[in-house]
């Protein structure tokens, strides 16, 4: 069984922002020399004085370094990075429930739902299973494929799952009684994205 839909991505180029880090510090410096020539002259003309230069120095120095943080949060790619979750998850999945993870294993079954949503079950090689429900279609996915998951950790429970996962679970499965038999209490993936990173006719 497959399940259809379309990916989601997102980009961000790296250079932009050595650019904007350049920019600054040749602002910088032109703040800094304007501040050594017109120092006496603007205080005399009422102007721009050196404390108000220097204040826009700091500002703009303050920036650089904002700009600097975001681009050693960047990949080479210029996709912000993310951390991958997945070693110790799948031994105490209950532990990281209320956090945000990512994660990668294989997709041990689908489960049968309707064209709203998508739901599996992921394996990381050891451990446990998990849960894994999104209330839009990620691409196509098949049993055996390794995919990449990112969401929120949640707890299991059937007067709470339309709010944990953004859908009502008798709109999603087709069998929502046998799904909840199986699931209710234990942690699952309420997951915004799923990226297949190996199909499963490359698993050889």
């Amino acid at each position: 069984m497959s399940i259809v839909a379309g990916r989601t991505t997102s980009t961000g180029p790296r250079r932009t922002g050595r650019a904007a880090s350049a920019l600054i510090a040749a602002a910088v410096g032109i703040g800094g020399l304007a501040a050594c020539s017109d120092e006496s002259a603007g205080a005399e003309a009422g102007g721009v004085t050196a404390q108000d230069l220097q204040a826009f120095e700091d500002q703009l120095a303050d920036l650089a370094e904002r700009v600097g943080a975001l681009e050693e949060g960047m990949g080479d790619d210029g996709v912000a990075a993310t951390t991958d979750d997945t070693a110790g998850f799948f031994e105490d999945t209950r532990s990281y429930v209320g956090q945000d993870v990512t994660v990668s294993g294989e997709i041990s079954e689908l489960v049968p739902t309707t064209d709203v949503g998508s739901s599996f079950r992921l394996a990381g090689g050891s451990g446990e299973l998990i849960a894994v429900v999104m209330a839009t279609q990620p691409m196509e996915l098949d049993a055996d494929d390794v995919v990449r998951v990112s969401g929120t950790v949640v707890q299991v429970q059937r007067d709470t799952f339309e709010e944990d996962f953004g859908i009502a679970a008798e709109e999603l499965f087709a069998d929502a009684d046998a799904w909840f038999e199986q699931e209710e209490s234990s942690a699952a993936i309420s997951a915004h994205r799923v990226e297949v990173t190996q199909q499963q006719g490359q698993n050889d």
